[in-house]
Formats: structure tokens, sequence, C-alpha cells
């Protein structure tokens, strides 16, 4: 079961040793209950919807802070909590040196949408 290692940081560690040593299969609901799916929903048409508010949402955030989060995420995932840690204060430094930075306190302070110029 090497497929399962990455699961380690995913589930709690008592489900993923009874998947793991029984092979049982579980209901798509209990994944959800255990925080490892966002949603369910009825249909793929409310999938789609979902998906699309979803990228909406990322797209409108900072885009160098996007990108450094979800790379802090995979990075301490693949070396570890404490090396992860490390990592991403290195990843994200760019984000917080940028202009980006200053331009969302800025907007926050001033009352409107930021504008992000990825720089």
């Amino acid at each position: 079961s090497p497929w399962a290692m990455p699961l380690v940081w995913m589930l709690p560690q008592p489900i993923l040793m009874e998947m793991v040593l029984t092979g049982e299969h579980y209901p798509i609901d209990r994944f959800h209950e255990l925080g490892f799916i966002n949603y369910l929903e009825p249909d793929a048409d409310a999938v789609r919807v979902r998906a699309q508010k979803l990228a909406e949402r990322i797209r409108d955030n900072a885009p160098l802070s996007v990108r450094a989060a979800k790379e802090s995420i995979l990075t301490a995932m693949s070396v570890g909590c404490q090396t992860g840690l490390d990592m991403a204060w290195r990843i994200h430094r760019p984000a917080y040196e940028s202009e980006d930075a200053q331009e969302g306190p800025r907007a926050f302070a001033e009352k409107r949408k930021p504008v992000w110029k990825g720089r």
C-alpha cells in the first residue's frame, strides 16, 4: 500500500490504518464527513457550478500568494511538517516582498477591491 502514504497527511491515522489493513470500500459520504473532500454535489451540473465558483474566488486573490500557498502545501506534504514550514517561509517570501503585498492592505483600508499585478 505505498499508494496510501500521502494519505498520512490527509486522513486521520485510525481511518487510514483501517483502510489499508482491511481493503474495505467506503461510501463517498464518509470521506466528506472526514473532511477529505470539501463538497458533495447531487449531479455533474452542480459539480461544474461549484468548481466555477471556486475557480473565480481563487482567480480574484493575489496571484503570487495563491501560487506560494499551493506550492507550500504540496511541498510540506512531500517533505514533512518542520521542513515544510521552513520551506514555506522561503516560498512565500517573494509574495510578502511584492507590490501586491502592499496593495492588499491598502485596498482593504480604502474599502475597495485590490488590483493585483502579480509582482
